[in-house]
């Protein structure tokens, strides 16, 4: 059997979630489709796979060339898993690989497409669906990814933070609302963490949270890769 007899394989599509904290709520950035099908509707930032071409490559390409994220921008990229419904295009049969990639906020493209990651958005192809799985591996890999973590918080974070992070993802994971009434007790139990002499700023009434910072310094480059 030669290569012209087998069937005709799917197509492999890269599509990644761009994470960004704005205005105090972690949102995902879009971008406008331009063709059909969905011409005109927000989505996900996607392409298809090159010949030769590793999958981060592609996933840089598509923050790139649908949202305007350039490669320096991006914290944290991690791969998230597979979608394979045959159905999940109306062109025919796409293989989408996802990703999720954590934006530094302050490099953000001006006049970016929002949808809050706790949203409940029609979103076209299975990407409401990416979306889900997205926030329930980086749910999942909190603390124990620490570069994730770190790209997440930042160095200096509050309890506060922590807890937003939390709920926001459980809610966009479909899991509910997170018990983190003991989240700072749980904080100070985390080797990795130095409690900050002075609390974080207030927000509102009662007391201020607790402020904390990464006990090791991160000699990290800026941009990690998890796969």
């Amino acid at each position: 059997m030669t290569m012209s007899d087998l069937p005709q394989q799917p197509l492999v599509s890269i599509d990644t979630v761009p994470l960004v904290l704005r205005d105090g709520h972690w949102r995902v950035i879009l971008g406008v489709r331009g063709f059909e099908p969905y011409a005109g509707q927000a989505a996900l930032p996607g392409v298809l796979l090159r010949p030769m071409e590793r999958l981060e490559e592609a996933a840089l390409r598509a923050l790139s060339a649908k949202v305007n994220v350039s490669e320096e921008s991006v914290l944290f990229l991690m791969n998230t898993g597979a979608f394979d419904n045959p159905d999940r295009d109306p062109r025919g049969p796409t293989l989408s690989i996802a990703h999720v990639a954590v934006i530094d906020p302050e490099d953000e493209p001006v006049g970016a497409v929002h949808h809050l990651i706790t949203g409940n958005a029609d979103l076209p192809f299975d990407h409401s669906a990416i979306i889900t799985s997205a926030a329930k591996a980086v749910l999942d890999a909190l603390w124990v990814n620490e570069p994730l973590t770190r790209a997440l918080l930042g160095e200096r974070f509050s309890t506060a933070d922590v807890a937003r992070l939390m709920r926001e993802l459980s809610v966009a994971a479909l899991e509910g609302e997170p018990d983190t009434s003991n989240l700072g007790r749980e904080l100070a139990k985390k080797e990795s963490l130095a409690k900050a002499a002075s609390p974080a700023a207030p927000t509102g009434k009662g007391r201020p949270a607790a402020a904390w910072s990464w006990a090791s310094g991160w000699s990290a480059p800026k941009r990690r890769t998890s796969f």
